[in-house]
C-alpha cells in the first residue's frame, strides 16, 4: 500500500513539475514572439525609409520577400525569423505585392494578457507597418520647425518680431 501511495505521489509532483516547466517555456516562446516580431517591423520600416536613397536600384518601397531585408549591400536582419510559437515561417501581411508585417499562424491562447490584452489567439496580434505620415513643409524652414508659426521668428512681418 506504502508503494501505491508512493507512486501516486510521484505522479503528482511529476504532472505538476510538467505544468509548471510547459507554462514557462511558453512564456520565453511569447518573449522571443514580441522581440522577432518587433526586429522584422522595425527592419520593414528602415527598409522603407531607406527607398528615396536606393530606388534607382529598387523597384519597390517595401519587401516583396523576408530574404530581402537579410541582403547585403545593407542587411536589416542579420536571419529571417521563425515564429517561435508554431516553429514554422511568419504568415506575411501583404498590401498590394509589398509585405508590410508579420504574425503568428497559432490558433493558441496566449497566457500574458499585458502585452496581448485584446488577442484571443497568436494570429490576431500583427506586427504591421504603419504607412509613414507625410508632414507638409513651410517653404523656407527646416524640415523640423519647433515654432510655431505663431512665435516672432517665425513671423518676421509681426509686431512682435520686430
Amino acid at each position: 500500500m506504502m508503494v501505491l501511495a508512493a507512486v501516486v505521489i510521484v505522479g503528482i509532483v511529476l504532472e505538476a513539475a510538467h505544468v509548471t516547466t510547459w507554462r514557462i517555456l511558453q512564456v520565453d516562446r511569447e518573449a522571443e514572439l514580441l522581440f522577432r516580431g518587433n526586429r522584422i517591423k522595425a527592419a520593414i520600416e528602415a527598409y522603407a525609409a531607406d527607398y528615396q536613397v536606393r530606388k534607382a536600384s529598387r523597384p519597390n518601397v517595401y519587401p516583396l520577400k523576408l530574404e530581402q531585408l537579410t541582403e547585403k549591400p545593407k542587411r536589416y536582419l542579420p536571419v529571417v525569423y521563425k515564429d517561435p510559437i508554431t516553429g514554422q515561417d511568419f504568415e506575411l501581411i501583404i498590401v498590394g505585392a509589398e509585405i508590410r508585417g508579420v504574425k503568428s499562424r497559432s490558433k493558441d491562447k496566449p497566457l500574458d494578457m499585458v502585452h496581448f490584452k485584446n488577442a484571443d489567439t497568436y494570429d490576431q496580434i500583427a506586427f504591421l507597418v504603419q504607412a509613414p505620415a507625410s508632414q507638409p513643409a513651410i517653404p523656407g524652414q527646416g524640415m523640423f520647425n519647433k515654432c510655431p508659426p505663431a512665435c516672432p521668428q517665425a513671423n518676421p512681418q509681426s509686431p512682435q518680431g520686430q
